[in-house]
């Protein structure tokens, strides 16, 4: 594949039409593990959508449940151990009730039991809503108490929502850290939108990956661009970019 031939190793497979939804066949999720397979890259992890359970109803919320229940099957074809699942929320924690709390902990708290089985992990990110800071995304991991629930910690995002997103964080997660996805960006809302390029925005990923290492951080890091692809630079010239640039952060520790 052209990730493989960049030099990628695993790829992170998200939960939309393009990639998998929770309604995909058994023959695509076959024909993917068979492609990773033979060009010798892991799935890292599914990005899924499910959950955003803290503004829904009960039974709304159980549909959430029933599609990751589906994508315990997937995981499990795939060989991928880590399948994300979103707490939803409103964009600041700071304006979550605390049934909003109580209802992402307890349906969240019903995704890690079903995955205790296959032993597979549940990795909520960094993200708008009730993990969109460190406080609040330990408060919520404390709450769900489950020893299969982890972070996939996205220092682009935590930018955005907290002053605490780099070395700080680190040290506050922990082993809590599963994953670590890259994307630059700017603290404020601009029409970038995450659409840029590692290295052209304000995240110092330098110190973020110097603390990694100190942390003996031992997962894997994504390379989560947004950036659109234009005829003179196209996808493939964008995801060759971002590997070089994770290389260079890795190799300047």
């Amino acid at each position: 594949s052209i990730a493989a031939d960049i030099g990628y190793e695993g790829m992170e497979i998200f939960g939309v039409e393009k990639h998998l939804p929770a309604d995909v066949s058994e023959k695509k999720v076959r024909t993917l593990a068979g492609q990773l397979r033979n060009v010798g890259m892991e799935c890292v992890t599914l990005c899924t959508y499910v959950g955003m359970f803290a503004q829904k109803s009960d039974d709304e919320c159980l549909r959430e449940v029933e599609k990751f229940r589906r994508y315990l099957d997937i995981a499990q074809e795939l060989e991928c151990d880590m399948i994300r699942v979103q707490p939803g929320g409103p964009p600041q924690p700071s304006a979550a009730r605390e049934d909003h709390w109580e209802r992402a902990a307890h349906y969240l708290r019903e995704c890690c039991d079903l995955a205790l089985t296959p032993d597979l992990g549940v990795a909520m990110e960094n993200n708008f809503g009730l993990s969109a800071t460190c406080d609040a995304t330990l408060d919520l991991v404390a709450r769900v108490d489950r020893p299969n629930l982890g972070i996939n910690y996205d220092p682009g995002n935590l930018y955005r929502m907290d002053r605490y997103y780099g070395h700080e964080a680190i040290a506050r997660f922990g082993e809590l850290v599963w994953n670590v996805q890259v994307k630059d960006c700017y603290r404020d809302d601009r029409e970038d939108d995450y659409k840029l390029l590692l290295g052209e925005g304000e995240v110092d990923y330098a110190s973020i990956f110097s603390a990694l290492d100190a942390a003996e951080y031992d997962g894997h890091v994504s390379a989560e661009s947004h950036k659109d692809p234009t005829a003179e630079f196209t996808a493939v010239d964008i995801a060759r970019h971002e590997y070089e640039a994770i290389r260079s952060l890795i190799e300047s520790i």
